[in-house]
This record gives C-alpha cells, structure tokens and sequence, in this order.
C-alpha cells in the first residue's frame, strides 16, 4: 500500500466520527442527503475518505446508500439511544465490578484525586476540565478492569456517544459530580456486585440525560 494510501485509511475512521457526531448531535437530520462533495468540504478533506466513512456509516445502519441515489441520514430514535447506553451500561458495569478487585490503594486515591477535580471544575464552571476529568475517571477503572475484549465492546458503544454535545445537556456536569459517589464507594470497599450496579446506573442515567437532551432539539424519530 501506498503512503497515500495509509494516510486515507487512519483518515477515514476520523471522518466517520465526525460525521456519526453530525448525526447524532441533529447537525444533520434524519432523511437528509449526504453528498460526498459537500461534506468533503465541510470537514476540509478530499473526497475519497468521505465516501469510504460513509460506506462504512451505511455498514453501521447510520445512512442509506443505493446506488444512482448516493446516501441518506437513517433517522435517529429514542429507541436507538437507549440501545447504545444499555449495551454500554452492561458493560462498563462489568469493568467496574473487575475493577473493584484489582485497584491498590495508590490507585484509589487516584480516583478520590480526580473526583475532587471534578467538584473543582463544576463549581468553576469549567465544563471542558470537568469532562476531561470525567473522561479520565472512567479510563482508569476500564483499565483496571484488564479485560481487553470487554474494552474493545466499550470502544464500539463510544463511537455513537457525542462527546461534543455533553456541555451542552442540563444536569450533566451535575451528574459527573454527583454520580461517582456510589461507583467510588463500592470500589473502595472491593465489592464487585455494588461496583456493577452503581456503574451500570450511571451510565444508564446519563443516557436518559442525553434522550432528553436530543428529543428537545428534535433530532430523535418517533420509530
């Protein structure tokens, strides 16, 4: 393979991002055309990755494509929403209850570190610290958990997950703070089944946050 060639292909795995992020934030709509050109344009690149994102997006049910027709949004439901955050609670309630046997005390107190941070940053307003923060939390019991399948799952629920909109949805800073106290507590205690249930209930509460969110912009189907 070509230079050329290998740089299309780590290319275009960050376009089918960027648009899965268009489509699941309502940029773009259920039923609306993609043409390759435009977007191409939008997301400052050619337009050979573009329609290889694309191909792969139509490969994930998130467009249509039919040959002569080019490609259309799927239109997003409430039901797809909740699916991504089911699958993703189980998940990561199953890291968390691994977790919660394998963290040392150094680690805990790591976890304890980056919750005060979070307080910090949702007292300061600094919503964009708040979700690094956030972020880095949740990495470190996923990879405490040392289960590389189960983690590779996780991957596959993110890539519908639209980090950029989570600023934006009422209440989820306060979920970030206030949220943790359970999943942190079980952990501390190495108590798999709590460590399960608290994170399972968390992810599943910033899904419902995020179906409300996306149905008062509009963006979910009725089916």
């Amino acid at each position: 393979m070509t230079v050329a060639g290998e740089a299309r292909e780590r290319l275009s795995p960050r376009v089918a991002k960027q648009v899965r992020d268009l489509i699941m934030t309502g940029a773009v709509r259920g039923g609306e055309r993609l043409r390759t050109e435009h977007l191409a344009e939008r997301l400052g690149v050619s337009a050979t990755p573009v329609r290889e994102a694309l191909m792969a997006l139509a490969g994930e049910g998130m467009v249509d494509f039919r040959p002569g027709r080019g490609f259309r949004v799927i239109p997003v439901t409430r039901r797809d929403v909740v699916d991504v955050y089911a699958m993703q609670a189980y998940v990561s309630g199953e890291l968390a209850a691994r977790a919660a046997e394998a963290f040392d005390p150094a680690g805990l107190a790591r976890l304890d570190d980056l919750q005060r941070e979070i307080e910090k940053t949702v007292r300061d307003g600094d919503l964009d610290a708040t979700e690094r923060a956030d972020f880095a939390l949740h990495r470190m019991v996923n990879h405490a958990a040392a289960a590389p399948k189960f983690t590779w799952m996780l991957s596959l629920t993110l890539r519908y997950v639209p980090f950029s909109a989570y600023a934006d949805i009422p209440g989820w800073p306060l979920l970030a703070r206030d949220d943790h106290d359970r999943v942190l507590a079980a952990l501390n205690e190495r108590k798999p089944d709590a460590a399960r249930e608290a994170m399972a209930a968390h992810i599943r509460e910033a899904g419902d946050l995020l179906v409300d969110f996306l149905a008062a912009q509009g963006v979910l189907a009725a089916h």
